[in-house]
């Protein structure tokens, strides 16, 4: 919570997603980084452009060069509705909920942190397959 470094968990994706932009060196995608529903609207907005650039900077870290990558932030503006697999591991859960603050805070407060856990994420996006070629 409150902070843009990467986790050792986070670290596994990340090199998943390394390996996908090496193996597809004409895409360019956007990271796109969300937070939960604590703290300010502009907090959260600042919050997420730095764990939207952190990402970045480890893929630039990693030898993907930075023209094809993209930070943005949306803070807490886009909750996650909850699909499938989400609402499996998640009873409480009921898939084609949007996990905004209303909802959030009428779970418990266990609950509570899951939601807010699930909404703290940072996604990639494919914004263009053409990059490189002529």
């Amino acid at each position: 919570f409150g902070k843009w470094t990467l986790t050792k968990e986070s670290e596994t994706a990340m090199n998943s997603l390394v390996k996908t932009l090496k193996d597809n060196p004409n895409i360019t995608v956007e990271l796109a980084a969300h937070t939960d529903m604590i703290g300010t609207s502009e907090a959260n907005l600042t919050l997420s452009e730095k764990r939207a650039q952190t990402v970045v900077d480890f893929l630039i870290q990693a030898g993907i060069s930075k023209d094809r990558l993209s930070a943005k932030g949306y803070g807490e503006s886009m909750p996650v509705t909850v699909d499938a697999n989400i609402a499996a591991a998640y009873p409480f859960l009921k898939e084609g909920t949007v996990l905004d603050e209303t909802f959030v805070k009428s779970l418990k407060p266990d609950q509570q942190e899951i939601a807010n856990k699930i909404n703290r994420r940072t996604e990639f996006r494919v914004v263009k397959t053409t990059f490189g070629l002529k």
